[in-house]
């Protein structure tokens, strides 16, 4: 594209600044710094400024690999009309480079995180979004790229950092990491939502040493293997405190989960972090054969092993 305005180029050194490198080919960057900027600050309609969804599919890249979830029309009409179709919750307009325009209809809102970080995965269509809260953000192959109200940042995705995790957690297997991972990046991470998730990796050995289940609530058969069981974790998670118990095989067991700690414990683990972080630390440190993953209020994600945390600062960062 060769008729980017000032604001374009603008948005393109801001991104620069914040070291945000948008993906794809030289045209298909410009196509997206179109929609993003469009998204970012979108026409104001009786004092309502709008909500707004795209996507940028890369060389014959194609929605239709995302199943029967989609219907792809096509829209023979300027751009500045077709956006009008978009909600970026279940419609959403989606651009090539050739110039070619259509319209997604997708059959259930994907307005999430979770969802669209997905659909990114499955596609490789870059993915602009304005939400109903006004969050402009964009998803890529490494994470999703937002604007906090005050500047743009990059958040990697779960995928990014699952070999980190196997690494520190080899005995896991890989798809019960990515779903806690999944759970945790996507879904409480955004939402502010702070839980604690405690992985037995040695059940033989397991005993209740240590847990306070007398406030303990009971999941009705919840995986974190099934990702259509996400939502339900997610509105108990916002209603529940305390840590939630993880067996090896996925299943979520008890959530609302005091953690008790050893005099020796406590000796050991200092931590300035909140009384989440060094319960789970502790806890930890006492119970070899357990690892725990911390979701923050304030956004990042921490797995502590052996009272340690391995890695820090997964999610949003400050």
């Amino acid at each position: 594209m060769s008729d980017l305005t000032r604001a374009h180029e603008r948005l393109r050194e801001e991104l620069a600044d914040a070291a945000i490198t948008l993906p794809g080919a030289p045209d298909e960057v410009d196509l997206l710094l179109t929609e993003l900027e469009y998204a970012w600050r979108p026409p104001v309609f009786e004092n309502r400024s709008l909500i707004y969804g795209s996507f940028v599919l890369p060389g014959e890249r194609s929605l239709i690999q995302i199943d029967n979830l989609v219907e792809l029309l096509d829209m023979d009409m300027p751009i500045e009309q077709a956006r009008r179709f978009s909600d970026g919750r279940s419609s959403f307009v989606v651009r090539r480079a050739d110039g070619s325009t259509q319209l997604a209809c997708f059959r259930r809102t994907i307005q999430y995180e979770a969802d669209l970080a997905e659909i990114e995965q499955a596609t490789g269509a870059a993915i602009v979004q304005r939400t109903v809260m006004g969050v402009t953000r964009v998803f890529t192959p490494t994470g999703v790229v937002e604007w906090n109200g005050h500047r743009w940042r990059h958040r990697p995705s779960a995928r990014i950092y699952l070999p980190a995790v196997r690494a520190a957690v080899p005995e896991a297997p890989r798809a019960l990491l990515l779903g806690l991972l999944d759970l945790a990046v996507h879904w409480l991470s955004p939402a502010r939502i702070g839980a604690t998730f405690l992985l037995d990796l040695n059940p033989q050995t397991h005993d209740d040493h240590g847990l306070d289940l007398s406030a303990a609530l009971p999941s009705p058969n919840l995986s974190v293997l099934e990702r259509h069981h996400y939502p339900a974790l997610f509105a108990v998670l916002a209603q529940t405190d305390l840590a939630t118990l993880v067996a090896a095989d996925g299943d979520v067991g008890m959530l609302g989960v005091g953690l008790r700690s050893s005099i020796a414990s406590e000796t050991a683990i200092h931590l300035e972090s909140g009384m989440r972080h060094r319960s789970a630390a502790r806890y930890t440190w006492d119970h070899h054969h357990t690892v725990a993953f911390v979701v923050s209020e304030d956004g990042p994600v921490t797995l502590f092993r052996h009272g340690k945390p391995i890695a820090v600062c997964i999610g949003i960062p400050d």
